[in-house]
């Protein structure tokens, strides 16, 4: 196997850890409920604890990488990741709970900054498409591994077992990292974190990628959180609500790497991106006119995941190797803010019109977004700096 591909399995297996924690309170709700008296705004808490630190960590985090590497900041993320789920396991009282949970968060943070530029490294120049595309999968990968199996291993063992499980997967994660990863040839060495190494005009091109990555999230962050209240508002029950917001899920996570795949084939990584994202909003406007909503959220699914790879692969299309850890810290910086104010805005303007409805509409806003975003990003990469 070539180094670089090894290199890439070893961070995605990591990543996959990352998102099956981040489930861990999602997929135990109504255990954490009865074990620990939480409310649902306290299971709401937990939840987004773990992404939380990410608005004040994720430039730091690249500081980091850049003065004392990146395979020592990713090991140490990971091992946070570690102790976090096992402190969530033996807690005792929710501040433990809250505690091993922020912990986590950290971790994962740190773990994401510094293993995006690691893929970046690695791939920057050659399939940088397809890996990213490949490496941003892991995180529903992992999410759904979760809900697969935290679930039945809390009923049998309580939630300090699927907690228990997050930190064990953690665990193999770190011994990977330890084991497999070296730096990518022609990566900075460390040295003095410097914003001055950014080149002219890296700002305004890393506030377009950020804000395209952001909103393609958005997009479909909310159609995942209030799909199901839709649909149970048009007449279905609770499980047929699910399973349709699944098969969303479910083709989104298949239709990243394939297209990837065809973008890596094609060379047109802008191109099929926005195609794919107008489609997807296309998708979005007919289950909002009321058509058939398995037929069109299937081929939604499918279409949508032609912009992640591309999107965020785009920093490392124009940061130069010794910018990219502060440069990836800044982009996940405005990501994590992004991701922590636009989904609750959504959710506000849908209970003041008092109708789930209008989450359809807020998606195809931000998917339109961010094809407005990609343009940018794309004709602004391709400027020389300065």
């Amino acid at each position: 196997m070539q180094d670089r591909w090894r290199a890439l399995w070893v961070l995605s297996a990591a990543r996959i850890a990352m998102g099956f924690q981040f489930q861990a309170v999602g997929a135990t709700a109504p255990l954490l409920r009865d074990a620990y008296g939480l409310g649902l705004a306290d299971i709401g808490w937990l939840v987004g604890m773990y992404l939380a630190p990410g608005v004040v960590l994720a430039l730091p985090g690249g500081m980091l990488s850049t003065r004392w590497g990146d395979r020592r900041i990713a090991v140490a993320g990971t091992a946070a990741m570690v102790l976090g789920g096992a402190l969530c396991a033996f807690a005792p009282d929710v501040a433990t709970l809250q505690a091993g949970r922020l912990l986590g968060g950290v971790g994962g943070v740190l773990f994401n900054v510094t293993a995006s530029k690691m893929v970046a490294d690695w791939f920057a120049g050659r399939e940088i498409e397809l890996a990213m595309s490949i490496f941003v999968t892991t995180w529903p990968v992992g999410i759904g591994l979760g809900l697969l199996v935290l679930g039945p291993i809390a009923a049998w063992g309580a939630p300090a077992a699927a907690f228990g499980a997050t930190a064990l997967l953690a665990l193999l994660s770190l011994a990977l990292v330890l084991a497999l990863y070296r730096p990518a040839p022609g990566a900075a060495a460390p040295g003095r974190p410097r914003l001055s190494s950014l080149a002219p005009g890296d700002g305004w091109r890393l506030a377009l990628a950020a804000g395209g990555w952001t909103t393609y999230n958005v997009a479909f962050a909310v159609l995942v959180a209030f799909l199901p209240a839709l649909f149970v508002a048009r007449g279905l029950d609770v499980a047929q609500a699910g399973a349709l917001t699944a098969t969303l899920s479910a083709t989104f996570i298949l239709s990243i790497p394939a297209s990837g795949w065809l973008v890596q084939r094609t060379g047109r990584p802008a191109t099929i991106a926005a195609l794919g994202v107008l489609a997807w909003a296309g998708c979005i406007a007919a289950v909002r006119g009321g058509a058939d909503p398995m037929l069109w959220l299937t081929l939604s699914g499918l279409v949508s995941g032609a912009a992640a790879g591309v999107l965020s692969a785009a920093p490392a299309r124009f940061l130069a190797p010794s910018a990219r850890a502060i440069g990836l810290g800044l982009f996940y910086t405005m990501y994590y803010l992004g991701m922590g104010v636009l989904p609750r805005m959504v959710g506000a303007w849908a209970d003041r019109a008092g109708t789930p409805e209008v989450v359809l509409d807020a998606s195809i806003g931000f998917a339109l977004a961010t094809v407005v975003l990609l343009a940018g990003t794309h004709r602004a990469a391709r400027r020389p700096a300065g």
